[in-house]
C-alpha cells in the first residue's frame, strides 16, 4: 500500500501549526527538517528518471500543443508501465511511491509536457486510487481494489455547472425505490481526465427521503446514462483530457457510495487526500515550470551580450536570475516540508497553504522569464524553429502556468478557505493562542540551528510574524461568536492566509538550509533561503499594512465602487449580433 498513506497523526506535530496555535517560534517541530532515507532517496531517483525518459520517448510536448490529441496507444502505455498506479502497491501493480516521490515524477514528466503529466498527477492525486487508503473494509474498497487492480483510468468530478464553491453539489443522487442503487441526474464541469475515465467517483447530494447528505458515488462511466457532453480545451494544458459531463439517472449500487454522516462511511480522510491530490496535479507542474526557467534563464544569459559585455554581469540581470534560483529552492523547500513523511491528516495546513505558494510563485518566475528574455521569451517554438532560435518553450509555459493558479478552485479562494480552516481552529478552543509567548519568543529553541547571521535574523523575524499572527488570530476568533459571521470578512481572511504562506515559506527554506550545512550539503542553501526570506519579509510587511488598513476600516469602498459598476443598467444591454 501506498508508503506516504498512513496515518501518522500520533506522531508529535510538525510544520508550522504548532507556531501559529502557541505564538511562539517552535523550531522543534521544524528541525530535523523531514527527508528521506538514502536508500529511499535512490530508489526514488531511479522511478523517477524512468519516468523521465518514458515521457520523453513518447510525447512531443509541442505537438501535444498544436494539436490537443495525446500520442496513440499513450494512455495503455502508462497502464502497463504502472504509472497510472504510482502509489499503490505491487499486489496491485503499482510502484507503491510515496507522496513525495509520486509528486517528484509528476514534476519531472511535467518539466517535459505539464499537460502529459497532469494525467498522471490526477489518476494519483485524487483518483481512485487515491482513495483507496481511506475506504473502510466492505464492498466498495474490494470493487475499487479490483478495478485498480485491472487498469484503471480515474479522475474525481467535484464541480457543478454553478461553480466549485457552492457548499453542497447541484447534482442529485435519488434512491431506487428497491432502496438497493441510487439514480445521478446532472452535470459536472472541468473535470479532469473525465472523457478517459471508465471509473469516476463523483460528488453528489443524496436525496433520500429523511434527510439530503453529500456522497461520493463511484460511476462506471460505462453505464447508461453517462455522457462525455463536450471535451474543454484550456489557455494552458493542451492535451490534458477534460470535459463536461451530463448523467441521466446513472445507476449506481448502494455499496459503491460513500455518504455523509453514515457511520465511518464517508471518512475524513478523503477530505486530506484532495490536498495532497491538488499538490500533485498542480504544485507538481509549478516546480517543473520554475526549473526550467532557471534552466532557460541560465542558457538565454549565458549566450548573450551587450555592447561586447556579457550579459550576465549586469546587475538587474543577476538580480532577476539570483530571484528565480532561490524562489525555485523555496518551493521544493515547501513541498518537502508539506509532503515528506505526512500521513493522512498530518500538515494540512502546511499541505493547503502549499498549493498557492507554489503556483503562485511559480507564476512571478516564469513571468519573469518572460521579461528575462524579452521577445524570444514570447515567441512561439514554431516561430523559433523557423528563423533557427534556440527552441525554449517559455511562451507555453507561461499559458500553462497561468491555469495551474485557477486548477483545483481558484488562488484567491484557497486564500480564503485557508484562512477559514485556521481560524476554525481558534474558534473550537478559546485557550489556542491565548498564552504569553516567552520574551524570545521561542527563539532560544533554536539555538543549535545551523544558520548564517542573515539566516538568524531572518527566524528572529519568522518568530515575531508568527507570534503577530497567533494574536491576530486569537482576536478575530474572540470578535465572533460565530464562524459565519467572522467567515464574511473575506478580505480579512486573504490577508491572514497570505501572512501564513509566507510564514510556511521562511519556515521550509530556512530549517532545510539548516539541515543542509549540519549534513555537509549546503550546495549555497544558505545564501538561497537568505534571498527567498528577505522577498517573503516585504510581502508580509505589506500584507500586515494591508491588513491593518481593512480592519480599521482606513479603505477606499470596494463594495460602493462594485455595486455601482454591476447596477449599470448596460448590463442589461442585448447581445451583440455575431
Amino acid at each position: 500500500m501506498n508508503s506516504g498513506s498512513d496515518d501518522r497523526s500520533s506522531t508529535p506535530a510538525r510544520g508550522i501549526l504548532p507556531g501559529i496555535t502557541s505564538g511562539r517560534l517552535r523550531w522543534d517541530a521544524l528541525d530535523p527538517f523531514p527527508e528521506r532515507t538514502p536508500e529511499e532517496r535512490a530508489a526514488d531517483d531511479k522511478t523517477v528518471a524512468d519516468i523521465a525518459t518514458f515521457y520523453e520517448r513518447r510525447v512531443d510536448p509541442e505537438e501535444l500543443d498544436r494539436t490537443r490529441a495525446l500520442p496513440e496507444g499513450f494512455l495503455d502505455d502508462l497502464q502497463s508501465q504502472g504509472y497510472l498506479r504510482l502509489g499503490v502497491g505491487p499486489d496491485l501493480g503499482g510502484l507503491g511511491l510515496s507522496s513525495y516521490a509520486v509528486f517528484e515524477a509528476v514534476a519531472r514528466a511535467a518539466q517535459w509536457s505539464v499537460p502529459a503529466a497532469q494525467i498522471m498527477a490526477i489518476q494519483a492525486g485524487v483518483g481512485a486510487p487515491a482513495m483507496l487508503p481511506a475506504l473502510p473494509e466492505g464492498p466498495l474498497r474490494d470493487h475499487v481494489h479490483g478495478r485498480i487492480a485491472e487498469g484503471t483510468v480515474s479522475g474525481f468530478g467535484d464541480t457543478d455547472h454553478a461553480g466549485q464553491n457552492n457548499s453542497r453539489p447541484a447534482l442529485t443522487a435519488t434512491p431506487t425505490a428497491d432502496g438497493t442503487a441510487y439514480e445521478l441526474t446532472g452535470d459536472k464541469l472541468f473535470i479532469g481526465n473525465g472523457p478517459v475515465a471508465d471509473l469516476l467517483p463523483i460528488s453528489a447530494v443524496l436525496d433520500d427521503p429523511d434527510r439530503r447528505r453529500i456522497g461520493v458515488c463511484f460511476v462506471d462511466t460505462r453505464t447508461q446514462g453517462f455522457q462525455v457532453t463536450s471535451r474543454i480545451e484550456f489557455m494552458g494544458s493542451r492535451g490534458l483530457p477534460n470535459g463536461a459531463l451530463r448523467l441521466e439517472k446513472v445507476r449506481v449500487p448502494r455499496e459503491h457510495v460513500l455518504i455523509e454522516g453514515d457511520g465511518d462511511r464517508l471518512p475524513a480522510a478523503i477530505g486530506y487526500l484532495g490536498l495532497v491530490g491538488r499538490l500533485h496535479f498542480t504544485g507538481a507542474p509549478a516546480l517543473a515550470i520554475a526549473r526550467n526557467c532557471a534552466d532557460w534563464s541560465r542558457d538565454f544569459v549565458v549566450r548573450r551580450t551587450v555592447d561586447g559585455r556579457p550579459l550576465g554581469d549586469y546587475e538587474q540581470i543577476q538580480r532577476l536570475v539570483a530571484t528565480t534560483v532561490a524562489e525555485a529552492y523555496a518551493m521544493e523547500s515547501v513541498a518537502r516540508l508539506s509532503l515528506i513523511g505526512a500521513g493522512l491528516s498530518d500538515r494540512w495546513l502546511e499541505q493547503f497553504l502549499a498549493k498557492n505558494v507554489l503556483v503562485r510563485t511559480a507564476g512571478r518566475i516564469v513571468d519573469r522569464t518572460v521579461s528575462l528574455l524579452g521577445a524570444e521569451g514570447f515567441e512561439t517554438v514554431a516561430s523559433k524553429r523557423r528563423r533557427g532560435a534556440p527552441d525554449l518553450p517559455v511562451e507555453r509555459a507561461y499559458r500553462d502556468a497561468r491555469g495551474l493558479r485557477i486548477a483545483g478552485n481558484v488562488d484567491f479562494q484557497l486564500d480564503n478557505q485557508g484562512a477559514q480552516l485556521l481560524l476554525a481552529a481558534f474558534h473550537r478552543d478559546p485557550d489556542t493562542g491565548r498564552a504569553e509567548p516567552p520574551a524570545d519568543l521561542g527563539l532560544a529553541t533554536a539555538e543549535d540551528a545551523h544558520l548564517t547571521d542573515a539566516g538568524r535574523a531572518h527566524l528572529a523575524a519568522l518568530a515575531r510574524h508568527t507570534a503577530d499572527l497567533t494574536r491576530t488570530c486569537r482576536e478575530l476568533a474572540d470578535a465572533h461568536d460565530d464562524l459565519t459571521g467572522l467567515y464574511e470578512h473575506e478580505g480579512t481572511l486573504v490577508l491572514v492566509a497570505r501572512i501564513a504562506a509566507e510564514l510556511l515559506t521562511m519556515s521550509a527554506a530556512l530549517a532545510r538550509a539548516s539541515h543542509l550545512a549540519r549534513t555537509g550539503a549546503d550546495d549555497n542553501a544558505q545564501a538561497l533561503a537568505d534571498l527567498c526570506c528577505t522577498d517573503a519579509r516585504h510581502r508580509i510587511e505589506a500584507a500586515w499594512r494591508r491588513l491593518s488598513a481593512v480592519r480599521s476600516g482606513a479603505e477606499p469602498d470596494h463594495a460602493a465602487i462594485s455595486r455601482a459598476w454591476l447596477s449599470v443598467p448596460g448590463r442589461d444591454r442585448e447581445a451583440p449580433q455575431r
